[in-house]
């Protein structure tokens, strides 16, 4: 019960500091305007791009990866001592759950009417806190498909299919599901195998949102009338 009680609040905090979106606040302070009211109408570094210039999205970008990342420190700083022995044990579940409830303040942020961006920033910050290979590999992925195919939308649709997969076959090594069958002989709980089920479940989560988010682009994609990157009325 103790554990479930700081997990919550965890919930609860990361999701506060994860509707703090960026890019809104960015536009509302330093062009006394709203960036959903622009573009594509999404409150992601993508738009600022579009709309105010690459110095705003790659800031907005920074800000609202850091944010992920902010989270979680706190939630460590406080927990660590309030329950080491808690936080210890489930260290890599905070993660996830720091991450994930930023990713959906981000999306439905409470302050600016719960209408954000689509989450693919904040989704890759909790993946880098979680595991760096995972990291590095949807890093790589997103990157090479955006050269290739030129599209952005399409290089965030690919991502948020891959992640579940990445986290199922390179969990972390003390929460790995192939490490747990490999050797079966190691020291998982059963109460910790139902928080790999839960994390697991989690970034499946995470890929539908995304996907949902892009349902339009999804769609240009397949009409074959989505923008590619650098076209004047790319609607990413």
């Amino acid at each position: 019960m103790r554990t479930i009680i700081l997990l919550l609040i965890s919930a609860v905090f990361s999701y506060l500091i994860g509707s703090l979106n960026a890019s809104i606040i960015m536009s509302k302070v330093l062009k006394k305007d709203d960036i959903r009211n622009s573009g594509s109408g999404n409150a992601g570094a993508t738009n600022m791009v579009r709309t105010y210039g690459k110095a705003y999205g790659v800031m907005a970008f920074i800000l609202d990866f850091l944010k992920v990342v902010l989270a979680y420190l706190i939630v460590y700083l406080i927990f660590s001592h309030v329950d080491a022995d808690i936080f210890t044990k489930y260290q890599y579940f905070f993660k996830v759950v720091c991450g994930f409830f930023c990713f959906i303040g981000h999306i439905y942020p409470c302050f600016f009417g719960f209408k954000g961006g689509k989450g693919v920033t904040v989704c890759a910050a909790m993946i880098c806190i979680l595991d760096w290979r995972m990291f590095v590999l949807g890093f790589i992925l997103f990157f090479a498909i955006v050269f290739i195919t030129k599209y952005i939308s399409f290089s965030s649709i690919l991502f948020a299919v891959v992640y579940p997969i990445c986290t199922f076959i390179l969990f972390d090594k003390d929460y790995s599901f192939i490490h747990h069958y490999i050797t079966p002989k190691n020291t998982f709980g059963e109460d910790e195998m139902i928080y790999r089920l839960i994390a697991l479940a989690i970034s499946i989560v995470f890929s539908v949102i995304v996907l949902i988010k892009h349902k339009d682009n999804i769609k240009r994609l397949l009409k074959g009338e989505e923008n590619k990157i650098g076209h004047k009325k790319d609607t990413k």
